[in-house]
């Protein structure tokens, strides 16, 4: 008898141990140390190149080390057949590329943010310590934002904002990529993404009882968001601000009752603005005109509509292998050439993320895209909507969901191509959607590591 239970004892833990419910020896400081070679190679990996490029290596070896310590490569999660789609397309890519040199840094940069995306979701899930890794997070959304304060080639579109942006201290130029300083819609397009998160988590130390901890922190995110808000205003991007304004409507959608009153009032002030302003005034721009940040395009409604029907001519002529990641802007010239815009002007990317997918990785890519994008804000949602999250990661989920939300609606008129460098947080907030839908089915985490 006493043999019998001790076995079936043994065939319990065993069972736990198996499904991550014990943690295998050595899986602790493994997640650590999966953790820091991570941070150590974002830098060779955003700016590969030469030796850099070396650090690719690391990310197999990331992945060896998972099955050894874990007995997993990766932690599963609902998103692992979109991205097994992902990258087979990423990797069928590279067939049709001309020019593998293009396309190595974008594809770099796909690895690294699916990369950090499995390594948030198991750092967090093994070491059990979610709130170290979204404070984290925000620790790398003020290194940007500092980073963009003295690293951007501000818009040039409204006088005021453009003497504002000439205060600031031009000091970050000449990195690979971004010889003169980063372009104002790019860093507007990553603001859409990660705007809301210092937000929403200052209200949820807000609503908490109030320690001195509580408060500081509350306001060193709030005085965070204030300055991301000034950053998005100099960038002059209005897709991005189009974005941000949806993303604050799904927001205030969600507050309850007060919420829905402050949006209510805000679409009539807008409303009011566009009236008076004029929706062509608000769409006009110089079609004529480049960015400050060498010779890339910035075209107006016209040259957008253009450039999305040479898009769709691409997908047509690469329907399943795309064009391979970051060739669209050098191949168009050459087989599609727009009538409105200078070939010697760099058009930079097909202006709107759904065709940029289909152009870069076909339209099976185009699906996976679309895919996790909806995964995305589908578990964000269900996370806002349960009751069993403790508040400050309630309105974390729902700044997640923000985020999401007014980046969808920015790359209708405008893009962060696949693989760029601000893409990382694409793939961040992706990881805190399921971190925060795993808080919600406890029972996830030790399923998903069967």
């Amino acid at each position: 008898m006493r043999r019998g239970a001790a076995e079936l004892i043994d065939q319990r833990r065993a069972s736990k141990l198996k499904s991550g419910l014990v943690p295998r020896q050595g899986r602790r400081w493994w997640v650590w140390l999966e953790l820091v070679l991570l941070v150590a190679v974002v830098p060779p990996l955003l700016f590969p190149g030469g030796w850099r490029t070396l650090a690719l290596v690391v990310l197999p070896l990331i992945w060896l080390g998972n099955r050894v310590a874990t007995g997993h490569f990766v932690r599963r999660t609902p998103f692992d057949v979109i991205v097994l789609l992902f990258l087979a397309m990423v990797l069928v890519s590279l067939y049709a590329t001309y020019d593998m040199a293009i396309s190595l840094p974008k594809i770099t940069g796909v690895l690294l943010g699916i990369s950090l995306f499995y390594g948030v979701v198991g750092f967090a899930a093994f070491s059990g310590r979610a709130n170290l890794m979204v404070a984290g997070v925000i620790v790398i959304i003020a290194l940007f934002v500092g980073i963009a304060l003295i690293g951007t080639t501000w818009g040039s579109k409204i006088p005021i904002l453009v003497r504002l942006g000439s205060v600031l201290p031009a000091v970050l130029r000449g990195l690979p990529g971004a010889d003169n300083g980063f372009h104002p819609a790019e860093v507007g397009g990553t603001l859409t993404w990660i705007i809301f998160l210092p937000l929403a988590s200052a209200i949820g130390f807000w609503s908490q009882p109030r320690t001195r901890r509580r408060m500081a922190a509350s306001f060193a995110l709030w005085a965070l968001a204030a300055i991301m808000g000034f950053v998005l205003l100099l960038t002059q991007s209005r897709s991005a601000w189009i974005g941000v304004i949806v993303g604050a409507g799904v927001l205030l959608g969600l507050m309850g009752r007060w919420g829905r009153i402050m949006l209510a009032a805000g679409l009539i002030l807008v409303v009011v603005v566009v009236l008076i302003v004029g929706p062509a005034k608000i769409l006009q721009t110089d079609s004529d005109a480049t960015s400050g940040t060498g010779s890339v395009f910035e075209p107006g409604l016209d040259g957008r509509v253009e450039i999305w029907s040479r898009a769709i001519y691409g997908i047509q002529d690469f329907s399943f292998t795309g064009m391979g990641l970051g060739t669209f802007r050098h191949i168009v010239p050459v087989l599609y050439p727009l009538f409105s815009v200078s070939p010697d002007l760099d058009i930079g990317h097909a202006h709107n993320e759904l065709l940029q997918a289909g152009v870069d990785l076909g339209i099976p890519g185009l699906i996976a895209f679309i895919a996790l994008q909806a995964l995305g804000l589908w578990l964000a949602y269900r996370a806002v909507r349960s009751a069993g999250l403790p508040p400050v990661m309630h309105w974390l989920a729902l700044g997640t969901l923000a985020g999401l939300a007014a980046h969808a609606v920015f790359g209708l008129t405008d893009a962060v191509a696949f693989g760029a460098k601000p893409g990382v947080f694409f793939w961040l907030l992706l990881a805190l959607a399921t971190m925060m839908w795993e808080g919600m089915h406890p029972s996830a985490v030790a399923h998903s590591s069967d």
